[in-house]
């Protein structure tokens, strides 16, 4: 009776070590893998489908669907957005210039800058207006600004007013320069205008020197703003 039972202990305990090899070997090269389980394998698994659609469609409800275990660059992998930013959003200098001229105007003007894309923007502008100079009796004064509208509701309200500029002219073309912050929001409306006092003033400007607007988007950088004396600020945005 103590052989069968020792007999049937060795038969039991190979049954398991058995079973255990062949666990082992099926998650192993050249077998198939296991679902929920440890695999391991000495040579690249390579996966095709010879259809349509991907090889590989990867899916987590929790987390991340894909992990790495170090930091190595991966060849050909393309990412289409990176923090939500495409490629041609991540050039190290996201900055539009803007130009305009003409050869003759009357007074002030509003100029539609064209949309941005939501975000931190440093903005700044230069012009110069040839025949807009005021008189010692008659000065002109100048303000120009930039103007951002958000619709509320069905009207357009004025939200900021970035980068003002003022100069009273006499005798010698007004040149202004301005520059300024901010964020904009998805929708917003941006223009850049003057206004002058001599509003039958009729102006140019030169090929040298047209109206230039630039527009540095800076998203990364943080905004910042506080009451004047005190260290404490708040994030803006």
């Amino acid at each position: 009776m103590q052989r069968l039972k020792s007999a049937l202990t060795a038969l039991a305990v190979g049954l398991v070590l058995l079973t255990a090899i062949d666990y082992a070997a099926s998650a192993a090269t050249g077998r198939s893998m296991v679902l929920g389980r440890w695999n391991q394998a000495d040579h690249t698994t390579i996966m095709k489908n010879t259809k349509q659609g991907p090889a590989l469609d990867l899916r987590s409800k929790r987390g991340p669907a894909l992990a790495v275990n170090n930091g190595n660059r991966i060849k050909k992998l393309n990412a289409d957005r990176v923090d939500g930013m495409n490629a041609s959003q991540l050039r190290a200098s996201r900055q539009n210039i803007y130009l305009w001229g003409t050869a003759s105007h009357t007074g002030g003007f509003s100029q539609a800058v064209p949309a941005q894309a939501a975000g931190s923007y440093l903005m700044s502008y230069s012009i110069q207006l040839v025949g807009a100079a005021g008189s010692v009796a008659n000065p002109n004064t100048i303000a120009c600004r930039f103007v951002v509208a958000t619709v509320v509701g069905t009207q357009l309200v004025t939200r900021a007013v970035v980068g003002e500029t003022t100069l009273t002219s006499v005798g010698t073309p007004p040149s202004l320069s301005g520059s300024g912050a901010l964020i904009l929001s998805p929708g917003d409306q941006l223009r850049f205008g003057c206004s002058m006092t001599r509003d039958e003033q009729t102006w140019s400007t030169t090929a040298t020197q047209p109206i230039q607007v630039s527009l540095l988007h800076t998203d990364g950088s943080n905004m910042l703003a506080g009451l004047l004396g005190k260290t404490t600020l708040r994030k803006l945005g």
